[in-house]
């Protein structure tokens, strides 16, 4: 099924089974991933049955298992100032 086509909380609970298997290929513990991101443990069993988070909370698991290469896309994409998209909107 597309991502597009697939409900929230299906994305959610998905994200979440994706980061519970990285944990637990990279052996660590929710307690040991917890320690390392500075968060509860209790929250790291959260996020991996798909229930939120906040996203520096997701941006330091990306980290964690160096799964950053599409915030470096979104970062490093080309921003247009609001000015100059007026400006081009006008045109």
């Amino acid at each position: 099924m597309a991502i597009l086509e697939k409900l929230d909380g299906e994305i959610m609970n998905e994200l979440g089974e994706h980061l519970k298997q990285l944990r637990k290929n990279q052996k660590y513990s929710q307690l040991e991933l917890a320690n390392q991101i500075g968060v509860s443990r209790r929250l790291i069993g959260e996020i991996e049955s798909g229930k939120g988070t906040s996203l520096l909370v997701f941006i330091k698991l990306l980290k964690v298992f160096n799964k950053t290469e599409k915030l470096l896309e979104i970062l490093e994409s080309t921003t247009i100032s609001p000015k100059d998209l007026f400006t081009k909107s006008i045109k």
